[in-house]
């Protein structure tokens, strides 16, 4: 078995991401920050100002008019766009390894993560509520947590957790909790406190699986949680957990979704994630040239 104080110290081994992408997401979700203050923090880095514009003249917008400067990409395409291809560009080629804890071949931790990215995206056009940028973010990273789960766990634990999931009837998350003490959202979420993510995007992946733990309302919160059930609704990456997870039915109400849009939200988002995918090819193609 595993303990959290394992899994603390793997988490302060982890690689560090760039200080810039955490900053640019706290500005995104400062309430009182504006366009000047988004546009000169990826200025500040010449890495994120290229890939912001090179993303907001790539096929998948198709824009009338070539963008040239980082303020127009931003007006053209929005922060949490560029902030989802930056974190997608530090955290991608963690995310193309295999889970066997979780069964998960190679490739499909990083499917599933876009996926659920690419359905937060498009949620603003079937929700009745406003969804902050962060969503974007938020639910590409919010499995963040089976990568360390997946590093620390023995077979032992495995087994057990299936054992508890078969005999107990709970969902895969809810025995992750009884046999271990912890969940791979929690977990996912002290990675992101130690990656210094604001605290709106960190909450997101914590409580992806428990939107409505305190009956409070959080659309970005609820979107998230949405988000990773369109993913395993359209079978991307579906492992060892399978379709074992409750739906909040209060997060999809609270985000004014029907049967009908959401259905319509599943059909939009299996038919845009290969165009999502081919954004960060990449990170693919720098993988495969590593390992040669």
């Amino acid at each position: 078995m595993i303990s959290i104080a394992a899994i603390s110290l793997d988490i302060e081994r982890l690689d560090p991401i760039s200080a810039v992408v955490p900053r640019l997401a706290s500005v995104i979700t400062n309430e009182a920050a504006g366009l000047e203050d988004i546009v000169r923090v990826i200025e500040y880095d010449p890495a994120l100002t290229a890939n912001a514009i090179h993303l907001a003249n790539s096929a998948y917008f198709s824009l009338a008019t070539p963008v040239t400067t980082v303020r127009e990409a931003v007006q053209q395409i929005g922060a949490g766009r560029i902030l989802q291809d930056a974190v997608g560009r530090e955290v991608g080629p963690r995310f193309l390894r295999a889970l066997p804890t979780y069964e998960l071949e190679e490739l499909e931790f990083w499917r599933h993560s876009v996926a659920a990215a690419t359905a937060a995206s498009l949620l603003p056009r079937y929700a009745n509520v406003s969804i902050p940028q962060v969503v974007f973010t938020a639910a590409l990273l919010h499995d963040l947590g089976k990568l360390i789960i997946a590093r620390n766990i023995d077979e032992e634990g495995r087994q057990e957790i299936k054992r508890v999931v078969a005999e107990q009837h709970l969902t895969y998350v809810q025995a992750e909790r009884y046999v271990l003490g912890f969940d791979h959202a929690q977990i996912g979420g002290l990675v992101a406190r130690r990656w210094r993510f604001p605290e709106e995007l960190t909450n997101c992946i914590t409580w992806h699986h428990q939107p409505r733990r305190k009956g409070a309302a959080m659309p970005a919160l609820d979107a998230v949680h949405v988000a990773n059930a369109v993913a395993k609704t359209i079978g991307v990456g579906l492992g060892v957990e399978g379709m074992n997870m409750s739906i909040n039915t209060e997060a999809v109400i609270a985000l004014g979704l029907t049967n009908e849009s959401l259905e319509a939200l599943c059909a939009q988002t299996l038919l845009e994630l290969p165009q999502t995918l081919e954004l960060f090819e990449d990170v693919h193609s720098g993988i495969q040239h590593s390992n040669h």
